[in-house]
């Protein structure tokens, strides 16, 4: 299984990941980087929820915006665009 890595700057920070991928499904994810949160456990939650998606770009736009509404999640300056973005750069080089 081998670890793939992206970065991305964003207006108010860097996010940086670093996941596994088994037949085009997100297996393992690590989120890091020097942005804020709220609430701070949502990163967390953000990582164990995306396990086993489908790494399609629209999949994992809803599946994030839905984690978003239910744990009412603000990233300021980084939007939903920005995760899925880095997500697929780190799947995708």
């Amino acid at each position: 299984m081998e670890m793939k890595k992206a970065t991305l700057r964003t207006k108010k920070g860097l996010i940086e990941v670093e996941l596994s991928t088994d037949n085009n499904q997100l297996t393992t994810l690590k989120i890091t980087g020097d942005f804020f949160i709220y609430p701070e456990e949502a990163l967390e939650i953000i990582e164990q929820e995306l396990l086993g998606i489908t790494l399609e770009k629209e999949q994992l736009e809803n599946k994030i915006e839905r984690i978003y509404k239910k744990l009412q999640i603000s990233t300021p300056g980084i939007t939903i665009d920005d995760w899925v973005t880095v997500i697929l750069k780190a799947v995708n080089l």
